[in-house]
């Protein structure tokens, strides 16, 4: 068995990675860091309580551990766990600038270690669906891609790294490296961006709406994310010189989990009624409109992958490689904010 540490108990803690890791079968959840705390003892009676970083990193039975703390803490704790010699998932984004993630790459080949990054949207309905359509050939040339993470949230948390004027908070970096990864995933790099990223709740606030458009050859992806939404439209829209793809509804692993619901049990990551996809394509002058159920998430692939790949029996899916390359994305979008011009993607 693989041992992980867990190096934070809140909201990503609690809901995503302490539930993934169990229910993966190569991993063993050993350790969780709470500094004053020791409630997730109620939940996990059988781990270790670490009241210090620097007491995982120093364990010797520990194998990976999960950088899961605030933006700023991921590159300091990722290069402190390999220096270590332990493997690493990072929470996204990876890093907050690309000399640090090049860093971290380096040091994690030198180390022999491995070093992944949580993109786990690539495992939900969103995605699956939008791939999917993309490989089918039914919607022909791609012209156009619109991807939305709306939600209605008129209240300010008491998260300072999220909420506030830092390096690495507010939407674009919490939200936006999801679809950046996305796309990615699909479509590799593009070559210019131009941004519109503001606050709508407060002024002194961090982002928390962006309407960000990556340029490829020959066709464009809008980014879009807005706190005041109360009424969503498709959350992907793909358009194509044969047809269209959109997608609607909410994946509903990250709720099921909330509710305690894992992988493994009983209507695990079955689409909700709403969660559907739509195809409306063009044979042979034949307009052809499909109604589809979205496509079942699997979380759980991720740590699967991850506790595979240790033990060498497959490679990495989730590579720092990829997600530095969004991190790249990020930072060229906030400078077209910043100068209010379109840059070229280096």
């Amino acid at each position: 068995m693989i041992n992980v540490a867990l190096c934070s108990f809140g909201m990503s803690g609690k809901v995503f990675h302490a539930p993934l890791i169990t229910a993966a079968p190569e991993l063993h959840l050993h350790t969780i860091l709470q500094r004053s705390k020791s409630d997730a003892l109620d939940t996990y009676p059988d781990v270790h309580i670490a009241k210090s970083f620097e007491e995982i990193l120093q364990h010797p039975d520990i194998d990976l551990v999960v950088v899961n703390t605030p933006n700023e803490l991921h590159f300091p704790m990722t290069e402190a766990a390999l220096k270590a010699n332990k493997h690493v998932v990072v929470e996204k984004p990876f890093t907050l600038s690309i000399s640090e993630g090049e860093a971290l790459i380096q040091l994690a080949q030198q180390q022999q270690r491995v070093l992944a990054v949580f993109q786990n949207k690539r495992l939900e309905s969103d995605f699956l669906d939008a791939k999917a359509a993309l490989d089918s050939g039914k919607l022909g040339r791609i012209v156009e891609v619109e991807w939305h993470y709306d939600r209605y949230r008129t209240h300010v948390t008491h998260k300072r790294w999220k909420e506030d004027k830092l390096p690495g908070s507010g939407t674009w970096y919490d939200l936006g490296i999801h679809m950046v990864d996305s796309m990615l995933s699909l479509f590799d790099m593009p070559e210019f961006v131009t941004a519109d990223m503001r606050s709508l709740r407060r002024a002194e606030g961090s982002v928390d709406y962006f309407n960000v458009r990556f340029d490829y050859p020959d066709f464009r992806v809008i980014l879009r994310s807005n706190t005041f939404v109360s009424e969503k439209t498709a959350t992907v829209a793909i358009h194509g010189d044969k047809g269209s793809f959109l997608k609607f509804g909410q994946d509903v692993q990250e709720g099921q989990l909330q509710q305690g619901v894992l992988p493994g049990m009983s209507g695990w990551a079955v689409p909700g009624d709403d969660n559907l996809a739509i195809i409306h394509s063009h044979i042979n002058g034949d307009a052809i409109r499909e109604e589809l159920s979205g496509s079942t998430g699997c979380y759980e692939e991720f740590y699967n992958n991850i506790g595979n790949t240790i033990q060498q029996k497959e490679p990495l899916a989730f590579s720092a490689a990829r997600s530095l390359q969004g991190v790249r994305l990020l930072l060229a979008a906030e400078e077209s904010q910043a100068t209010a011009k379109t840059v070229a993607i280096n």
